[in-house]
């Protein structure tokens, strides 16, 4: 019964991280072309800066302060529905999140590299 709760609540906390990330990528954007005043120029320089290496960090860190939201919201979540390994199942989540993370940044790092040397 252990193992269905944490598959369901896997699907279910990924999907709200998913859509959290979204939003904090979206509001992270809002915020550095407000504070930078940023134009098509800039935010070009800003992508292609070492070969996408800007971008990239557009990207994952918003995905790090994603992860830093969902755990004490995973917490709050077996705590709600009275799991009786709450940390460690909140702890296996944020974990589980995070490696999909490391398979996923490194391949788009290297699809922002070859895009901005074929093409610049």
């Amino acid at each position: 019964m252990n193992i269905i709760i944490i598959i369901i609540s896997y699907i279910l906390l990924s999907t709200a991280g998913s859509v959290a990330y979204v939003g904090i990528l979206l509001s992270f954007f809002m915020v550095v072309k407000r504070i930078f005043n940023m134009d098509e120029s800039k935010w070009n320089s800003f992508f292609k800066y070492k070969k996408g290496s800007g971008l990239y960090f557009a990207m994952v860190f918003p995905y790090l302060v994603t992860l830093i939201i969902m755990f004490p919201l995973s917490v709050f979540w077996f705590d709600l529905i009275h799991f009786e390994y709450r940390i460690s199942g909140s702890i296996f989540i944020i974990s589980l999140l995070a490696l999909t993370g490391l398979f996923k940044f490194p391949k788009l790092k290297g699809m922002l590299q070859n895009k901005y040397q074929a093409t610049y």
